[in-house]
């Protein structure tokens, strides 16, 4: 017999409305997806693959009990800043945050095509449906079309976005979106008792890059990044011989922590980071990466608890 955590979904409760994470237990209500504690499944093990173009995640999950269990599984992305991000981080021309993630998701080796939820979230209040009754493509990273459709709200809405300092126009200048995308696939999944289901997933991650022209740059906290004062030395001899004085920073992120929504430890988690070019740096808070070629580290732990998130830089070699 399957326990039914969640048995029936209405499509009312649903908000359709338009930095990638472990997947985890949810339940859908009106204020969107809330991830849960103590669903009767474990993580038998985990693979994890971070590269800057890539990342892979393989599961084996087990039904705790001898009933089993139906749930929604949720996966979370990082929050996407669009106070920080500018037309050189956004999308062109009718990019997405789903055609951007390219998530795609198999379970037992059928592939699953899950829900996409995105919400605008500025100073903890849901803003989504305010800018979309006035034409903002909530979950649109097109530079241009959001730009342009923040220049057609009207005057009245204008003056509440600023006074909800949700978005800010500086005279002819162009306006300035402030609020932040929160979004999350989900999908219906079933743990039959004694069987182990594999979970596999990939994507593309939204990555957040910028320029270090100091290696004491405010804003820029090697400390952060756990880099080593082997790493700060080599970062420094890359700027001081680069042609422009300047090298090419990229962040990536990956929400760890919900892992521990699912019962009990993960029995085996494995990490892969890849930096895909041997002359590249990259740095992250993991003791005990072990370099197994030229561009890859591993680290296996047994019965794993993820106590932080991952955040990794990646520094070109190239201009």
């Amino acid at each position: 017999m399957i326990r039914h955590l969640i048995s029936v979904v209405s499509a009312s409760l649903i908000l359709s409305m338009p930095t990638y994470a472990n997947d985890s237990a949810a339940v859908m209500e009106a204020g969107g997806l809330r991830l849960v504690r103590d669903v009767p499944v474990e993580i038998v093990s985990e693979e994890l693959y971070l590269s800057r173009s890539r990342i892979e995640v393989s599961y084996v999950f087990r039904a705790a009990d001898d009933q089993g269990a139906s749930t929604l599984v949720a996966f979370p992305l990082p929050d996407y800043d669009l106070a920080w991000h500018g037309p050189e981080v956004l999308g062109g021309r009718g990019e997405t945050v789903q055609s951007r993630s390219a998530f795609r998701v198999w379970a037992d080796g059928v592939e699953l095509f899950p829900q996409l939820e995105v919400k605008a979230m500025r100073n903890g209040i849901d803003v989504t449906q305010s800018l979309a009754n006035n034409g903002v493509p909530v979950g649109s990273l097109d530079y241009d079309a959001i730009m342009a459709s923040l220049r057609s709200v009207p005057m009245g809405a204008r003056e509440w976005f600023e006074q909800a300092d949700i978005v800010h126009w500086y005279g002819n200048n162009e306006p300035e979106p402030r609020w932040t995308l929160k979004a999350s696939y989900y999908w219906a999944q079933t743990f039959p008792p004694g069987r182990d289901v594999h979970v596999r997933h990939s994507y593309t991650p939204i990555n957040g890059a910028f320029f270090i022209n100091n290696a004491a740059q405010p804003g820029f906290d090697p400390a952060g990044y756990c880099m080593s004062e082997a790493e700060k030395a080599g970062l420094r001899n890359r700027l001081a011989g680069s042609e422009n004085g300047a090298v090419l920073a990229t962040q990536v992120r990956y929400v760890l922590v919900t892992g521990k929504n699912w019962q009990g430890p993960i029995g085996r988690f494995k990490l892969i980071v890849d930096k895909e070019n041997p002359n590249d740096m990259v740095s992250l808070c993991v003791d005990g990466l072990k370099k197994i070629s030229p561009t890859r580290f591993e680290k296996t732990v047994r019965d794993f608890v993820p106590q932080s998130d991952l955040d990794a830089l990646f520094i070109s070699a190239g201009p």
